[in-house]
């Protein structure tokens, strides 16, 4: 995909949170842990024959990229809530435009959050050592062992943090089990990447 123009405008995005870099990091950070999955969330609804499912999970999507400025994906979510919406089912090919054009866009978070100047934006101690940062993965901690509903977003707003530490792929799956209410799962994530 040579010469592809960014998935975010992020100009845009900052302009729409009156230029707080801080918060429009935090709201690509909820979008990422809210549509991580959605891909498959779509194909699940799909392939029960769900097409209200199908259609909500689409204009659902419809609506949280616009408001992050992925405007491609805006546009294929529309497409598919519309075909659903008109009672056909969407054409394979523009459900694998929006499953490439979701896995662009959560590229382009992931690379936004955890680039060195985000670290500069947010308050985020670099070391994941220092006192500041075991703070507050502490009470992270202390949140999904009590199963405090407000865990997510204490997470949300440790992402990079947890970036660093747990790496993408574990962060996923971190996402994945805050979003079911596993907390004992996500407690148990989270400690494996404390011991290493």
């Amino acid at each position: 995909m040579s010469g592809a123009a960014v998935a975010i405008d992020f100009a845009a995005g900052l302009e729409r949170v009156m230029d707080d870099r801080a918060l429009f990091l935090r709201v690509l950070g909820r979008f990422a842990g809210d549509y991580r999955d959605l891909a498959a969330r779509l194909h699940a609804a799909l392939d029960a024959g769900d097409a209200v499912l199908a259609h909500r999970i689409a204009h659902t999507l419809k609506g949280a990229a616009g408001m992050i400025e992925a405007n491609r994906l805006r546009e294929l979510a529309l497409e598919v809530e519309l075909a659903m919406k008109a009672g056909d089912a969407a054409p394979l090919a523009l459900i694998a435009a929006l499953d490439e054009e979701l896995a662009r866009v959560l590229a382009e978070v992931d690379a936004l959050l955890a680039a060195p100047e985000t670290q500069t934006l947010a308050p985020t101690p670099a070391p994941a050592s220092s006192p500041a940062v075991r703070d507050d993965l502490a009470r992270l901690r202390d949140m999904l062992d009590l199963g405090d509903g407000r865990a997510p977003d204490l997470a949300t707003q440790l992402r990079p943090r947890l970036l660093a530490s747990m790496g993408s792929e574990k962060v996923a799956a971190f996402d994945a089990a805050l979003r079911r209410f596993d907390f004992e799962n996500a407690l148990a994530l989270l400690e494996q990447a404390g011991r290493r």
